[in-house]
């Protein structure tokens, strides 16, 4: 090797050790940020993670470690490097030749390849694999390829392999680089005490971390055969069984197909084996956010994938922030972080704990967690919740913080409290009033009757834990509903965003628009899973659809909650659902500079340089597009057709799984079979009709439909029976019900009668050419229809 070479890969360390030469050398994490001309990041299942940053002279690799989440589930494993903690596997890592002007990345979050170019007219393809089952990651090189690197102290040497042994934060460490060999790879040793390995022709190598030397010898043993075809091969045969779940086919439209497919291999990425996730895929989001998490598991669980709700559900309810008052006596919480004290007070983490139970128990069918101790650590943290948001006087829920700052009674204001960091100015505020006391938001209003609605449906799977609850949670359930009706519809006839309490005594009302938490407004119009007042929901939705870009760039997560409910409601035909999600997917397609992974969904629209893959809204877009034929509803799932959407197969419902295809044209169902069996009068499927294990459904679209039928209820529908012109509709529901139907002038008559044939009165609201029924409901009832 060259002096000349020599210098500058021992310049390149030097400079890269004063930034990030051990695993942490400042208080606070700075940069936040990836610090890149071009960045990619590769996240392994099993807990490490990849960055790949290139600049002007050189390309920097940084190994994150996690213990093994095969072996090691519990939280501090599962957050053991985050952002502003983190353990490197080697202190510098770099490719001392290659440099941001000659590459071009193929991204894919298991097999990405970099396209190297140089002046010179030299080519080269390096290949970076993400071990779908192992701790580790593969690099293989058509070409020569230099790799330069330390170790934290010192490397112990075999023929073919590198490992140290070090600690760190009271856990063994062995990091390791699997190659061919000392001669086939060049291996030698800098003055400065820099490693170099040359691959050449494909070699490939692996790179890791691990607890002891056993986990190393056996991932070697495992892998150290394979060529990278054979490779890359296994990986997506490992992959293949959860990605084909809830396989959704678009109809002729590729780059739909293409974003969709591939966002699906990114969440899955993101989806750690104990059930941990984060915000996006960037170094600033690599927090374990209770909403984050939670949102992505669940609506990809509604949209027929329940594989990672699975794995989130028990990995979330076992984890709780256990804050200590002022008197000493500590709580469960669940916050803006899971598991930590050290998060925002944001009130919504109890509502999005719940719902990755309540959607883990409706879509899996296993009430394994209602009884245990999960349970009871999340009614202990909405008792908490309502105790300390729940103002007697206005009837609605009240809260110290607002999106994710902490206002003034926040004990925690003027803090990232996440960190620690003290603010120095008001910049902290994030354009919310300084003078901000408490905020009683339409999001943490609607989110707390859904948490409280959830919650009574939970009890009554196990009313041992009641002593009780539900009676008070659905007096607290009746009196948000009522509030919300009477307080928060603006002379618009929409729904307020939110009512402000200041310091000075004043307060005011908030419209949707500027001033307001566009996301949050958003989200409380159509996330569910239950609609407390759905005609005002939905006239919020159209207006946050036509407005949001007159205010701010359109955030893509609640953008995608909105496209689903806007055409469960007819608001929007095929055409336009597919005109309002067209820009979000060119943004997808786009080249972008600083994280160059093309195909991974961007935040907002227009910000195509922020952060990408995030895995709530891959979760939203992909409920969205599996509703198109299978709608998901609080407590089962209904028949939907959509020119846009062709077929959903393997879609997971409890025991049942739903081959699900579309024939004709048009976006209204004219009649569906499941089985064989047509249903004419009811789009809910009943439980008695679906099989455990394979089930096929067939819908002919058509462009209108005459016939009575239910559309979708809150209810689970257990039997249809149609004898004549006599309809009979079997229910159950712990909680108050609603039903919306279509054609309900065409009846002659209907009653809905309890088990003791009580008939039980019911009112009803138009719904934007449906009709929707509501009534109180304590357990099974009967609809019963005369046409």
């Amino acid at each position: 090797m060259s002096k000349k070479i020599i210098s500058i890969v021992a310049l390149l360390f030097s400079c890269i050790l004063l930034s990030n030469a051990q695993s942490m050398d400042k208080a606070f994490r700075k940069p936040a940020v990836e610090e890149g001309d071009h960045n990619i990041i590769l996240q392994n299942r099993l807990g490490n993670r990849l960055t790949v940053m290139t600049f002007g002279d050189h390309t920097q690799l940084e190994f994150t470690y996690k213990p093994n989440a095969e072996r090691r589930k519990e939280f501090w494993a599962r957050n053991f490097s985050n952002r502003d903690n983190q353990t490197v596997l080697f202190p510098e890592f770099i490719f001392p030749d290659i440099f941001t002007k000659d590459v071009i990345f193929e991204y894919d979050p298991f097999t990405t390849r970099i396209k190297v170019n140089a002046e010179s007219g030299a080519k080269n393809t390096i290949t970076l694999v993400n071990v779908a089952d192992e701790n580790c990651f593969a690099i293989a090189a058509r070409s020569p390829l230099l790799l330069a690197f330390k170790p934290h102290v010192k490397f112990e040497q075999q023929n073919g392999l590198l490992t140290e042994r070090f600690t760190e934060r009271g856990e063994e460490i062995i990091s390791f680089i699997k190659f061919p060999g000392f001669e086939a790879n060049r291996f030698r040793v800098l003055k400065d005490g820099t490693y170099l390995l040359q691959l050449l022709e494909n070699d490939v190598i692996y790179i890791g971390g691990e607890e002891n030397p056993y986990q190393v010898d056996r991932v070697i043993r495992k892998l150290e055969n394979l060529s990278l075809v054979e490779l890359i091969s296994r990986n997506e045969t490992k992959l293949e069984p959860i990605l084909g779940f809830s396989d959704i086919k678009i109809n002729n439209n590729e780059k739909f197909q293409k974003v969709l497919d591939f966002n699906k291999r990114m969440y899955y990425s993101m989806l750690d084996e104990g059930g941990a996730s984060f915000g996006a895929l960037a170094r600033i989001y690599y927090l374990i956010w209770v909403r984050d998490c939670s949102m992505s598991t669940s609506l990809m669980a509604r949209g027929g994938s329940t594989y990672g709700i699975k794995k989130l559900a028990p990995f979330l309810l076992n984890n709780p922030s256990m804050t200590r008052r002022d008197d000493g006596t500590t709580v469960p919480e669940f916050i803006q972080i899971l598991g930590s004290r050290w998060g925002k007070s944001e009130d919504d983490g109890i509502f999005y704990a719940l719902l990755a139970l309540f959607t883990y128990f409706e879509t899996t069918g296993n009430d394994d967690l209602l009884y245990s101790e999960a349970f009871e650590i999340a009614l202990e943290s909405i008792d908490r919740f309502m105790e300390k948001t729940w103002d007697e006087d206005l009837k609605m829920v009240g809260s110290d913080t607002r999106g994710e700052t902490s206002l003034k009674s926040s004990p925690y204001f003027g803090y990232d409290v996440v960190n620690g960091e003290m603010y120095h100015n008001e910049v902290f505020m994030d354009g919310n009033d300084i003078n901000l006391e408490r905020s009683y938001s339409l999001y943490n209003q609607v989110n707390t009757y859904n948490l409280l609605i959830m919650a009574n449906v939970l009890l009554s799977q196990n009313q041992q834990l009641d002593n009780g609850r539900s009676e008070r949670y659905a007096r607290y359930a009746k009196e948000l509903k009522k509030t919300l009706r009477s307080k928060f519809v603006s002379p618009k006839g929409t729904l307020y965003s939110g009512f402000d309490q200041f310091s000075d005594g004043s307060s005011k009302w908030t419209s949707f628009g500027k001033g307001c938490d566009y996301w949050e407004h958003a989200w409380a119009t159509s996330l569910g899973p239950y609609a407390p007042v759905p005609e005002l929901q939905l006239k919020s939705a159209i207006e946050v659809r036509n407005d949001w870009a007159k205010y701010r760039n359109i955030g893509y997560c609640p953008w995608n909650t909105l496209s689903r409910t806007l055409y469960e409601y007819n608001d929007i035909n095929s055409f336009g659902y597919e005109k309002m999600l067209a820009v979000e997917i060119d943004e997808a397609l786009s080249l972008t500079k600083r994280y160059p992974m093309i195909g991974a969904v961007t935040e907002y629209q227009g910000e195509t340089e922020g952060w990408r893959a995030l895995p709530f809204q891959i979760g939203a877009l992909y409920y969205s597009m599996s509703a198109q034929m299978i709608q998901n509803m609080p407590m089962g799932i209904g028949v939907r057709a959509s020119n846009f959407v062709d077929s959903v197969t393997n879609y997971q419902f409890r025991l049942s799984r739903i081959d699900g295809k579309a024939e004709g044209k048009g976006d209204i169902v004219k009649s569906y079979r499941i089985n064989g069996k047509e249903l004419k009068h009811t789009l809910q499927l009943p439980a008695s009709h679906l099989r455990p294990g394979h089930n096929e459904l067939t819908v002919t679209r058509g462009e209108a439909n005459d016939l009575f039928r239910i559309y979708s209820s809150t209810a689970e529908m257990l039997e249809y029976i149609e004898n004549d012109n006599q309809l009979t509709f079997d229910f159950n529901n712990p909680v108050e019900s609603q039903i919306i139907i279509e054609n309900f002038n065409k009846i002659k008559n209907i009653t809905i009668k309890d088990t003791d044939n009580n008939e039980i009165p019911y009112t009803t609201t138009e719904l934007n050419g449906k009709t929707l029924l509501e009534f109180p409901s304590k357990g099974y009832f009967s609809v019963n229809v005369s046409l």
